[in-house]
């Protein structure tokens, strides 16, 4: 706590005032003065002291003024001492009150309230003697009929400011008048240190409850953060147990799939099959085809979710990995007769990429601007290089303006699918971006014109990281 220099300071200044008002005496009376204000101020540095060097002690706004009021109790022998302090509304409050055991404590404060809003009123001194005959006004005469009512024979309020504004009132009442008179030096004396006392109790205690909700928020983000990481280790098996799974699955499956798919090309190419038999057996084999594409896929999402996708980087010809991918989704267009027009600027040239994963990418973009055509459209695919270091490919078909583009490669549904889940065309183009992005490419959809949409993937011709 950095109260010393402040503190002392202040009161170093009431020593030099003390001293001046002792210019007033003379001979035995200013050295009876000065001994007792010398008593009286080891006494407040003592509290200070302890306050800066043993914070449990005063810490408590009560505990400040019983401090002081045992102070002047011990000195002139008071009845009631009561510390007002200005509060966020701009009012004087009670801050803490001590008293004689044989004070009446709702009389003291009624009287101390009375003289306090004399003090933020006028902002002067207030003394009321019953014992001397006072000409007032109104409101003097109503305040020694209050006196008069609970028995209190004199009050005395003093402003306490600071700045030049009123921030607290120090009000001593008494049974006793010539008590109080005797007490009128100390009490002048002791006002700003019981302000400056009673401030460091305040910030200590601010500082104690601060640091105990630091202490449980601590706490709380230690106890969260053991949470995340049981949850995270969680996750962790999870992700691991369903890759497990899916590869496992895909496994099983496709051993009898590849069966399947054989014999029923057998069975296409070398029998002699009657038309219906025939459609049966290309039936068995489109389902095949779709099913083997479709547990692909879900291995694909699983590795690329897992983080273990790997890339491996060669070069190749950008027109070869087009014209062979376009081949590869020929049939897809013949079955919905759309026509596949692919083109690739003669700059294009090599790039240096992970062709696998690249011919993946625009074989689920082809698929799925196929899908969205309609019959006798075209879907037009052209590639060239914007700098050197750039390739586009932009894909462009003919079908209906997408209702929200931004969420087209959401699969928020694949978790519970429905039937207007994530079908595997969708499937395809989560996994297409995801794997744009392992290329350190990105993808943008335009959807500026009427009908249809443009597909821009953007990727590097050479690797940018190592």
């Amino acid at each position: 706590m950095s109260l010393e220099g402040g503190t002392f300071n202040c009161f170093c200044r009431m020593n030099a005032r003390a001293e001046k008002s002792l210019e007033m005496f003379s001979g035995g009376e200013a050295a009876q003065v000065s001994d007792e204000l010398n008593a009286l101020g080891a006494e407040v540095v003592d509290i200070f002291y302890a306050q800066v060097f043993a914070p449990g002690e005063y810490a408590t706004e009560a505990a400040v003024c019983a401090a002081f009021s045992e102070i002047l109790l011990r000195h002139w022998n008071l009845c009631c001492l009561i510390t007002y302090l200005r509060g966020e509304d701009g009012r004087l409050h009670e801050s803490a009150m001590h008293s004689h055991p044989h004070m009446d404590e709702s009389n003291g404060r009624r009287v101390g309230q009375r003289l306090a809003e004399f003090v933020e009123v006028s902002g002067r001194e207030c003394h009321v003697w019953l014992d001397e005959a006072e000409a007032g006004d109104a409101a003097t005469d109503e305040a020694r009929a209050l006196f008069a009512e609970t028995g209190i024979k004199a009050g005395f309020a003093l402003p306490i400011t600071a700045r030049g504004a009123v921030i607290g009132a120090l009000v001593a009442v008494s049974s006793h008048p010539e008590r109080l008179r005797a007490a009128d030096r100390g009490l002048h004396f002791i006002a700003a240190p019981l302000v400056i006392a009673l401030g460091n109790a305040r910030r200590a205690a601010a500082m104690k409850e601060q640091r105990e909700q630091i202490e449980q928020l601590v706490e709380e983000l230690r106890e969260r953060g053991g949470a995340l990481e049981e949850a995270n280790l969680e996750l962790q098996r999870v992700a691991r147990y369903r890759s497990l799974f899916l590869a496992r699955m895909s496994h099983e499956l496709r051993t009898p799939l590849t069966a399947i798919l054989g014999f029923s090309e057998i069975l296409l190419e070398h029998e002699n099959l009657t038309p219906k038999q025939q459609s049966f057996c290309e039936k068995i084999q489109n389902s095949g085809l779709k099913l083997k594409s479709s547990l692909k896929q879900l291995v694909d999402l699983s590795r690329l979710e897992a983080g273990q996708a790997e890339l491996f980087l060669h070069e190749f010809y950008v027109r070869e990995m087009l014209r062979e991918t376009c081949g590869a989704v020929a049939r897809l267009a013949e079955k919905k007769d759309v026509t596949l027009d692919c083109t690739t600027a003669p700059d294009c040239g090599t790039v240096v990429s992970d062709e696998g994963k690249l011919r993946q990418v625009l074989y689920n973009f082809f698929a799925h601007a196929i899908g969205r055509s309609p019959e006798g459209a075209t879907v037009h695919v052209y590639a060239f290089k914007r700098t050197p270091s750039e390739l586009c490919i932009e894909i462009s078909d003919e079908g209906e303006p997408l209702a929200d583009a931004a969420h087209i490669f959401d699969a928020v549904e694949m978790d519970a699918p429905n039937e207007n889940g994530t079908n595997m065309n969708e499937l395809g183009l989560v996994i297409a971006q995801r794997l744009v992005a392992v290329l350190d490419g990105r993808v943008t959809l335009d959807t500026a014109a009427p009908r249809g949409l443009t597909v821009r993937l953007e990727l590097p011709a050479y690797p940018t990281k190592e």
